[in-house]
């Protein structure tokens, strides 16, 4: 994997974002001394801390949610950008139908799959169901939030672009 700290979702977080991310590499880096373990979800737990804050932030830029819900502690994710909460349960907050207008129904329904698989599967007990996350399983967690991450990034930084040249051009 190359170096997060160069990648433009790594530059759209905020500093306890990356110093999570940082966290996260750093014990994928001393894989060598947990090999014993039989669980490496506590791997994916801070890179998803830093999805969840990613999303939040990116959907305050994009003024889907206001600077109160941004800051604040009621608002869900979970619930707000599920696309299969049904019509009559949709509120205000709901806005998986604004995120896929603004990145597309395949950007959209990666970022809510990566939510599904990250955090639903990892964080959930279900008994009936096998709880660890080998090595692998973690670092294709990791991927897939990455990955998640870099195409919303490249979406708003070539959406920037374009648009400062449009501006450019009007003048």
């Amino acid at each position: 994997m190359e170096d997060p700290r160069l990648s433009p979702w790594y530059q759209y977080l905020d500093i306890p974002q990356r110093e999570l991310v940082d966290v996260s590499f750093l014990l994928l880096q001393k894989k060598d001394l947990l090999f014993e373990l039989k669980d490496f979800s506590f791997l994916v737990f801070p890179f998803f801390k830093v999805y969840e804050g990613f999303l939040k932030k990116v959907f305050f830029d994009l003024n889907l949610i206001n600077r109160e819900t941004y800051q604040g502690r009621r608002f869900r994710i979970g619930r707000a950008f599920n696309p299969d909460v049904r019509n009559h349960q949709r509120d205000e907050d709901w806005l998986y139908d604004n995120v896929e207008t603004v990145f597309g129904r395949e950007i959209a329904r990666q970022l809510w799959e990566t939510w599904l698989q990250c955090r639903n599967r990892v964080f959930h007990y279900f008994a009936s169901d096998k709880q660890a996350l080998s090595l692998q399983e973690a670092k294709q967690k990791i991927d897939m939030i990455t990955q998640s991450m870099q195409l919303v990034a490249t979406h708003l930084l070539s959406n920037r672009i374009r648009l400062a040249k449009q501006a450019q051009n009007r003048k």
